[in-house]
């Protein structure tokens, strides 16, 4: 089964990021970019989604460190993305929050990421 951690300081958007891929796999969700290294540090996952500005450590910093050692991330945010590209690894995948949320952007694109683990 597929295992995705999800972080997001906003406990709500947490939560509805986690219910929409909970069909799809195990969902755990941090609250913060520290919590989540020391999470990935412990327990394997198999893609990471993630909120760009955090208490706590940031979603670019989570992002390179997932890319670094070959998790797949997401990285989802309310700023458009030319303002946050930039301070993204190459390889990071970035939606947009409030689009992501909405009918199935979230899920189409982890099937895209991890196109195996759906064929």
């Amino acid at each position: 089964m597929t295992r995705f951690l999800v972080v997001d300081d906003d406990p709500d958007l947490g939560a509805l990021v986690e219910e929409k891929l909970r069909p799809l796999g195990d969902c755990k969700v941090c609250m913060s970019g520290h919590e989540a290294i020391e999470t990935l540090a412990k327990e394997l996952f198999d893609v990471v989604v993630t909120d760009y500005i955090m208490q706590g450590g940031d979603g670019a910093s989570l992002a390179h460190y997932c890319v670094n050692h070959q998790i797949p991330v997401l990285v989802v945010s309310s700023f458009p993305e030319n303002q946050i590209r930039p301070y993204l690894p190459v390889g990071a995948t970035f939606l947009n929050k409030f689009h992501a949320v909405r009918g199935n952007l979230l899920e189409d694109t982890i099937r895209a990421i991890l196109p195996v683990n759906f064929g």
